[in-house]
């Protein structure tokens, strides 16, 4: 198992405003493309009045780390299942890519704070667990070294949205 912690601070009036992103289809359909995913099928989504509950599949266009590759035949792609507790600020992630036979798991929170007026600060933390003797903590390593790039240009485009919203 390995940890991540990921932090960064958006200029927003308050939480709801960036989870208005979060969930915004312009906003996931810019931030996909910054991220090189080809692909976001939502398979199921139940929005209730305290949580909203997704299933999405996710297809990368990026090319996987060169210690992944041999492992993954056929097309990559990760069932992304989230929970948002609205009332938390808190999304609740289990993000499963069909690498390694199932024996790939990325547990996750995505949490939001007001920090200071104008300020709102998201934390994303969790764990990677490869159930692979001798690579799975490579394989960890390389998942978590992409999720960092990743999470840097999606809170650039998060930011971007925040700053000049459509409409």
């Amino acid at each position: 198992m390995t940890p991540f912690r990921y932090e960064a601070e958006f200029r927003a009036p308050s939480t709801a405003a960036v989870f208005a992103a979060y969930f915004d289809p312009a906003h996931i359909a810019d931030q996909d493309r910054r991220v090189d995913i080809a692909r976001r099928d939502v398979l199921e989504l139940d929005d209730g009045p305290t949580e909203l509950r997704r299933v999405c599949k996710v297809v990368p266009k990026r090319q996987l780390p060169a210690v992944i590759r041999p492992f993954v035949p056929g097309e990559l792609y990760f069932h992304e299942r989230l929970v948002w507790h609205k009332q938390a600020d808190r999304i609740d992630m289990t993000i499963e890519p069909s690498l390694l036979g199932g024996r790939t798991e990325i547990q996750s929170v995505y949490a939001l704070s007001v920090v200071g007026p104008g300020r709102v600060r998201r934390v994303y933390e969790g764990h990677v667990t490869v159930g692979i003797r001798l690579i799975g903590g490579r394989v960890e390593r390389a998942i978590v070294e992409d999720l960092e790039r990743s999470l840097v240009v999606a809170a650039a485009a998060t930011q971007d949205w925040l700053d000049h919203p459509p409409g």
